[in-house]
């Protein structure tokens, strides 16, 4: 091996993965390192908006329309009702858009390279491509027009979201369960039961968070609005999880900046 080149560990069976540099010095760039700050931007966004609310805003940012206890802002509020959390919220989605719709074409690729060439599976990914890119689109709308711009388009930028997250996740299980062209490494075995443990997470906080909303409008029980907005946190949490999932699945692949190509 060459002074100049330098190998990972690989898991057994699979072949091993040079590093950013080759050994002719090509710069390459690698599909998880990609993936990391898709996912590292939103997480942070989530965190600072939602920390920065309850430092220097708790009082504004749990209060409820019948002055119920509460100890946790919505997302939407944490995400839109201030002017510092709203520019750092609408600052990360902006940047990590352009890398979300280029893992969305990289995956889609995978899955037609990976996936038995069956006319049932291409219908079905073709699907779940579309929900993807509506999954992407609810979340710009629901970022660039916050709740307290224009609530309506707000709250429909959130249930498209919400909506296209789950067909997509849902989909992308049935895909990884569909019959492959090759033989499923460790790694793509170890995403897809975390892509299942994950839906179901999405799935159960979702559900919880739209019986807690309801719940507080009814009735407006003290603490009931607090464990809606932790419903909430993890059911974004989970979707970010989900989506990171994908740094298993496409491990191996490399941005070669001399040839201009993914390999």
């Amino acid at each position: 091996m060459g002074s100049s080149e330098v190998l990972y560990q690989p898991l057994l069976g699979e072949p091993p993965t040079e590093t950013l540099l080759s050994g002719s010095g090509r710069l390459r760039l690698r599909f998880r390192h990609v993936l990391l700050v898709a996912v590292a931007l939103p997480l942070f966004g989530f965190l600072f908006c939602v920390g920065w609310s309850l430092l220097f805003h708790f009082e504004s940012a749990t209060s409820t329309h019948c002055k119920v206890a509460n100890y946790l802002p919505s997302l939407s509020a944490a995400i839109g009702n201030f002017t510092v959390q709203r520019r750092v919220w609408k600052a990360v989605i902006a940047l990590h858009a352009l890398p979300r719709f280029l893992i969305g074409y990289l995956y889609y690729g995978y899955w037609r390279r990976t996936l038995a060439p069956l006319h049932s599976a291409r219908l079905l990914l073709l699907t779940a491509q579309v929900f993807y890119v509506s999954e992407n689109f609810g979340l710009l709308g629901l970022s660039f027009v916050t709740s307290a711009e224009n609530f309506p388009v707000h709250k429909s930028g959130f249930i498209l979201f919400l909506t296209s997250a789950g067909f997509y996740m849902l989909l992308t299980i049935w895909l990884s369960g569909l019959p492959r062209a090759r033989v499923t490494t460790r790694r793509e075995r170890v995403s897809s039961r975390r892509k299942r443990l994950l839906f179901g997470v999405y799935c159960t906080c979702l559900t919880l968070s739209m019986y807690f909303y309801a719940r507080h409008n009814e009735s407006c029980e003290a603490g009931i609005y607090t464990l809606f907005a932790l419903s909430e946190y993890l059911v974004v949490l989970s979707n970010i999880a989900f989506h990171g999932t994908a740094y298993w699945d496409m491990y191996e692949r490399v941005f070669d900046f001399g040839t201009c190509k993914w390999s």
